[in-house]
């Protein structure tokens, strides 16, 4: 009897978290444009700076097969996937009202850029190296908070998953990013 008790008081929580999920795949806000384009102008000149002091980005346009597969991968995992987890799941409910949530923004920044590392038990060659390169990581973190912010502003998930596909898209396509297989 204990045991089923624990179990149905499990379940409050569960609706809560899913219920969470479910409403931050809602449409944005409106007015995400300019919130995306904000985080975009900070953020492309910080990677581009991870990039180049790391020597990992440089221009070398690939729109091969392999990248065009890659992009439509990406829209799923890491874009969606990711941004369900590190936002949506550990981040409280979006409140564009309410100032931002500084400690939950950090943790789950963090998260995101210790989970790139553990990407190499998967993936070896170049792709692995990139994960443990520290100016990659740094640019990570950037784009965490970036995403965290549109997040929270936004009240969906969705436009963090397009900035996150687009700096994929954008890294892969244009700056010589390898493929993880």
């Amino acid at each position: 009897m204990t045991a089923e008790l624990a179990e149905n008081q499990k379940l409050p929580t569960l609706r809560r978290f899913f219920r969470k999920l479910r409403r931050s795949l809602r449409p944005p806000a409106t007015g995400w444009v300019r919130l995306f384009l904000f985080e975009l102008a900070w953020l492309a000149p910080v990677v581009a700076l991870c990039g180049n002091f790391g020597g990992w980005i440089a221009w070398q346009p690939d729109f091969s097969a392999d990248t065009f597969k890659l992009l439509a991968i990406a829209l799923i995992a890491p874009a969606l996937g990711e941004e369900l987890l590190f936002r949506a799941a550990l981040l409280p409910a979006p409140a564009p009202e309410r100032s931002l949530p500084l400690g939950a923004i950090a943790f789950s920044t963090l998260l995101f850029a210790a989970w790139h590392p553990f990407q190499t038990l998967v993936h070896d060659g170049p792709f692995a190296q990139l994960m443990l390169e520290p100016t990659f990581l740094l640019a990570v973190i950037a784009l965490g908070v970036a995403c965290a912010r549109l997040y929270w502003r936004s009240g969906s998930i969705w436009p963090a998953v397009a900035l996150h596909w687009l700096v994929v898209a954008v890294f892969k396509a244009l700056f010589g990013a390898p493929l993880p297989w």
